[in-house]
């Protein structure tokens, strides 16, 4: 319980400390050129039900990750968002996954969330400080990770994500030529 609440206290600090809003980053500092995109690291969480789920579960599909906690004022301001663009993208081949910085033993309060929110998307749940910190947008939250079909890191949001910027990331990210076929042609 101890290291639970120090975690939590880490990242209430990192929100304090001002971590810098969408608006004001640079986009290089969101954005991984194709080019230089490395694999997603390979990390376990749980979901709902208690099955262990992992990233490259969902490979071939676009996947957005939102690392978030029910006892988050801005991870609650940016989640209508989410549900919103869950709705308009899944049927694209994206995926959306709420990450959520909840203990199993929290199951219940995170449902209760979900309700609330109105979310329907898959919410995997022990999220960690390690997790963001392993995925380039640590230590506090919320925190976003938009991972292409061949499961490498295209885009990292540390802080709060606007519906424009999620949209505009979800739309270059889908244009880009599969893998499979030379960037030149389509």
């Amino acid at each position: 319980m101890m290291l639970r609440a120090a975690s939590s206290l880490l990242i209430v600090l990192a929100l304090a400390a001002g971590i810098p809003s969408t608006a004001a980053r640079a986009e290089g500092d969101v954005w991984v050129p194709k080019d230089q995109r490395m694999p997603a690291p390979k990390l376990m969480f749980s979901d709902i039900p208690g099955a262990r789920r992992q990233f490259s579960q969902l490979k071939g599909k676009v996947l957005v990750v939102n690392f978030w906690a029910t006892w988050c004022p801005p991870c609650k301001g940016e989640m209508p968002e989410f549900v919103k663009a869950y709705g308009e993208y899944r049927g694209r081949g994206v995926e959306f996954v709420g990450a959520a910085n909840e203990p199993r033993s929290a199951k219940a309060k995170v449902r209760e969330f979900m309700q609330g929110m109105e979310i329907t998307f898959p919410v995997w749940l022990e999220a960690s400080e390690d997790h963001l910190k392993a995925l380039g947008v640590g230590p506090g939250l919320p925190a976003t990770v938009i991972v292409d079909a061949e499961g490498r890191i295209a885009a990292r949001i540390s802080g709060v994500i606007d519906a424009a910027q999620l949209r505009e990331l979800l739309d270059r990210v889908l244009s880009e030529p599969p893998a499979s076929q030379p960037a030149g042609g389509r």
